[in-house]
């Protein structure tokens, strides 16, 4: 089964003020089909401060999929928050470079998904349509 590690800024909220468009859908599907963790500096050594967060910005209904998100422990790289040993995609807006070098030394920079939500503020639906594939699935 996949892991799916999800960041919030910039993937599932557009800015402080507004949740990404499509992201109560997006949300709704990977927490109903795959283990989802938080990847996101709102959750790091078990402080977990999501659920309050996310409150402020989608409706109780999407709340309920919200609280089954799973925090992640990690201190200076999200990477560290990984689980390695299963097949992975991690949905953020941006990279360390010291996460980008984790990634490629594991030749696994193709299971971080890119959300660009200035570039494409409908990239989370393209992704419910057409949802990607880890690498580990791939060369299975």
């Amino acid at each position: 089964m996949t892991d799916i590690y999800l960041d919030i800024d910039g993937v599932l909220l557009a800015n402080d003020a507004n949740p990404a468009k499509h992201a109560d859908a997006f949300i709704k599907h990977v927490v109903t089909n795959f283990p989802t963790y938080w990847l996101t500096t709102h959750c790091r050594q078990k402080e977990n401060y999501t659920v309050e967060l996310m409150s402020r910005f989608f409706s109780e209904e999407t709340m309920k999929y919200v609280r089954q998100i799973k925090p992640t422990e990690w201190d200076i790289n999200k990477t560290e928050g990984i689980n390695f040993s299963n097949p992975f995609l991690w949905f953020d807006d941006d990279l360390y470079e010291g996460e980008k070098r984790e990634l490629v030394k594991r030749n696994m920079l193709d299971n971080w998904i890119e959300v660009d939500l200035s570039k494409d503020v409908d990239a989370l639906e393209k992704f419910l349509v057409s949802f990607p594939i880890p690498i580990q699935e791939i060369n299975k």
